[in-house]
């Protein structure tokens, strides 16, 4: 196990709550890591911690704050350089156990048809499930997950499942040849669910290893509340866009696009008739967006149907 190369890739932003705990928890693994952030220009003093008391993590300063996905990207680029043979990707406010990275690395090299693998996510007590975790398998497709340890059932070494947020990733480097690394379409949020989508489309799978975990601070903010037309509103709307229909195993034709249009003319209809200026204005504006969207989801299908290590090429 210790000649196999590992590199571990944390995303920090303003995160001074939780690094020393999280990077102490990698360092501390079972098995020899090489550990590297990636810094969204944090302002709280994360960079300066991490210079002070963690001299051998390989710190990349950003003089923005390059979102989730593209600074990623700059982790999974190294790795490519280095000849990594595994890139574990773990969230700044995560925390691995001692022997979390080494058990995930032994699933995969008996499972060299995972793409990702990921561990059990509980809560910071270490007592609950995480809660984005617990609603992401409490579906259909991945009923047998709480079936066999509700009925008292052999619990599988893996469980398959089409979707697991990107807190805590075991990728194989050969998914990042394959794949790549995330669409910069996305700056934060949307990005796992397409990368997910490019791997099962890719005859990858996505699993979940029930007999290994992490503890996950996530913060779970109430909705805010999102005005028509709003810049809130619009960046939602352009997401959910790039996540229905930048996903690979769907087909995206003009009938979708006719759809979505067609959504928007209603509502400038309302606006027209009920002399909502507000509604036409925004309406139109809407269209003006949707226009610039389906450019980049073409685009975006075009690069990610394609075997390449896409955007983290040297």
């Amino acid at each position: 196990m210790s000649l196999i190369k590992t590199l571990v890739i944390i995303v920090s932003y303003n995160g001074g709550e939780w690094i020393e705990e999280c990077l102490n928890g990698v360092l501390n693994s079972s098995i020899p890591v090489e550990l590297i952030v990636i810094d969204n220009c944090s302002t709280d003093g994360t960079v300066e911690f991490i210079k002070s008391n963690f001299k051998n993590v390989l710190l990349f300063e950003q003089k923005e704050n390059l979102g989730f996905g593209k600074a990623n990207n700059i982790g999974m680029s190294y790795a490519l350089r280095q000849n990594a043979d595994f890139v574990f990707l773990l969230n700044q406010d995560a925390f691995v156990e001692k022997y979390t990275i080494e058990k995930l690395i032994e699933i995969s090299s008996k499972h060299p048809d995972y793409g990702i693998i990921s561990p059990i996510q509980l809560d910071y007590s270490g007592e609950l499930l995480e809660h984005y975790f617990y609603k992401f398998m409490a579906n259909n497709t991945t009923k047998s997950f709480y079936s066999d340890f509700v009925l008292s059932n052999a619990i599988k070494k893996i469980y398959d499942v089409p979707f697991i947020q990107a807190a805590s990733w075991l990728i194989p480097i050969n998914t990042l040849k394959k794949i790549g690394g995330f669409d910069p379409i996305f700056f934060h949020y949307g990005e796992d669910d397409n990368y997910c989508q490019r791997v099962l489309y890719h005859n990858l799978k996505i699993g979940v290893a029930p007999g290994v975990s992490i503890r996950h601070d996530s913060n779970v903010a109430p909705k805010p509340v999102m005005l028509l037309f709003s810049d809130f509103y619009y960046a939602h709307y352009v997401r959910q866009l790039y996540i229905k229909y930048g996903d690979l195993n769907y087909n995206f034709s003009a009938t979708n696009i006719k759809i979505e249009k067609n959504k928007t003319y209603k509502l400038i209809f309302i606006g027209v008739v009920s002399f909502n200026f507000f509604k036409i204005k925004g309406g139109v504006k809407q269209l003006f967006v949707l226009n610039k969207c389906v450019k980049k989801i073409n685009s975006s299908r075009k690069i990610n149907s394609t075997i390449n290590s896409n955007y983290i090429s040297s």
